[in-house]
This record gives structure tokens, C-alpha cells and sequence, in this order.
């Protein structure tokens, strides 16, 4: 009992983390968009682009932790499969927006697509259905 209390509480504490780490990632995508935009002669801190990468490998991590602990195959188990697959369009998207000429339409057009990505992955984890309507 005491094990599956631990198990719950550790379960508990990834989860926040996981959505913390999702709040920090969409904020960070759009700050460093709307800098882009707004400064396009400005150098990036180097924080700034570090910072993204440090988060999303803590997202990860507690994604997996998460799994672990449900003992889930995201291969067998529809909406996560969803989510992983929308991840790699909301990545290559979000690297379509940040490599493209700042206040381009290619720029614009990336950034509003990984947004709706980014969104569909959120309503994704929040319904555990692979298509949330």
C-alpha cells in the first residue's frame, strides 16, 4: 500500500512537472518568435537558445517517467501515439519558423501551424482521444 501511495505521489509530481515544462516550452516558442519579429537585427542570448532544449529534454524525461510508472507502450495506446507523432510537426515546424527570415511569410505561416500543433497536442493529452473535438 505504502509502495502504490509513493508510486501516486511520484506519478503526481512528474505530471506537474510535465505541465509546467509544456507552459514553459509554448512560452519560449512564442517569446522567441515575437523577439524575432520584433528585433530581427538583435542577437539571440545564448541562454535563449539553450533554455528551450534544457526544458524540452525535462519534458521528456518526465513523459517517460510517466509512461513507466502507468506501464504504457505509446505504440500501442492511440493518443499517445497521436501526441508523439504532432511532436515531430510541432519540432520540424518550430525549426521551419526560427531558421526562416525574420517577418517572412514562411516565418508567419510556421509559427501559426506550430501553434495549431502545439494546441492539437495539448487537446490531445487532455481528451486521450486521438482526434478532440
Amino acid at each position: 500500500m505504502a509502495e502504490s501511495k509513493g508510486k501516486n505521489h511520484l506519478y503526481e509530481a512528474l505530471k506537474l512537472a510535465h505541465i509546467s515544462c509544456v507552459v514553459i516550452s509554448g512560452s519560449l516558442f512564442i517569446y522567441r518568435y515575437a523577439r524575432l519579429a520584433l528585433y530581427p537585427e538583435q542577437s539571440v542570448a545564448m541562454l535563449l537558445k539553450v533554455l528551450p532544449h534544457i526544458n524540452d529534454t525535462l519534458l521528456l524525461a518526465c513523459a517517460i517517467g510517466m509512461l513507466v510508472l502507468l506501464g504504457l507502450n505509446p505504440f500501442m495506446t492511440p493518443w499517445l501515439l497521436t501526441k508523439i507523432l504532432a511532436l515531430f510537426a510541432y519540432i520540424g515546424l518550430g525549426a521551419i519558423c526560427m531558421r526562416a527570415p525574420p517577418g517572412s511569410r514562411k516565418q508567419a505561416i510556421s509559427f501559426v501551424a506550430a501553434l495549431g500543433v502545439f494546441a492539437f497536442i495539448v487537446a490531445v493529452a487532455l481528451t486521450k482521444q486521438t482526434f478532440p473535438v
